[in-house]
């Protein structure tokens, strides 16, 4: 019987990162982040507790990083909306916005339904609060784009943009705590109807 000896897979340090943050998500979805341990997080990503440490300091550091990692996709994705700003035309773009932003939602519901539902410390509550100020101020600037060139009609754009904004990210939050399938047409469809209805002049 001839011994077929395993090829070490060699993976560069940003993707072992991804992978921990990966099963992170995954673990504290289930266990909850008080619950889980490094070892559970390492079982996860199919490493050794050693090689967290690597990586990460402690469970504090990779909440951190996740946190951080989050919040610079969510605002990577919105920003490129803001950038096809007149470029697209504005119902189209508006629509795509729901949509995407529905879309990216759902598929970090992991993410969002631990933060969530854990409750979240200080230094969390101020890195997510700036990062929606960010997210509506975006908002603010494509609704007063589409003012300017007689597409949108509100008589206040930043708070428009903020009650938006909220509402959508309120209504699937609220799905995504459920715990139950999501309509994500639905979902979409709603949202589409409602910025319309808001917008239109």
């Amino acid at each position: 019987m001839v011994l077929v000896k395993r090829k070490r897979v060699v993976k560069s340090p940003e993707h072992r990162r991804d992978e921990l943050l990966n099963a992170a998500v995954r673990v504290f979805a289930e266990k909850g982040i008080a619950g889980a341990t490094i070892a559970d997080v390492a079982e996860a990503a199919g490493v050794a507790k050693g090689t967290f440490y690597l990586y990460f300091t402690s469970k504090e550091h990779l909440l951190a990083a996740l946190r951080e990692r989050f919040v610079t996709e969510v605002l990577a994705h919105a920003r490129s909306y803001l950038d096809r700003v007149g470029q697209d035309d504005w119902w189209e773009l508006a629509d795509a916005l729901i949509e995407g932003w529905i879309d990216f939602d759902l598929e970090h519901r992991d993410v969002l339904y631990v933060f969530t539902r854990e409750g979240l410390t200080k230094q969390t509550q101020d890195i997510f609060a700036e990062c929606e100020r960010k997210l509506t101020e975006m908002m603010a600037l494509g609704i007063q784009a589409g003012m300017e060139s007689g597409a949108f009609k509100v008589s206040d754009p930043v708070f428009t943009a903020s009650f938006l904004h909220h509402a959508l990210e309120g209504a699937v939050l609220e799905e995504i705590l459920k715990g139950a399938e999501l309509d994500r047409d639905r979902l979409v469809a709603a949202g589409k109807e409602l910025v319309r209805k808001v917008l239109s002049p």
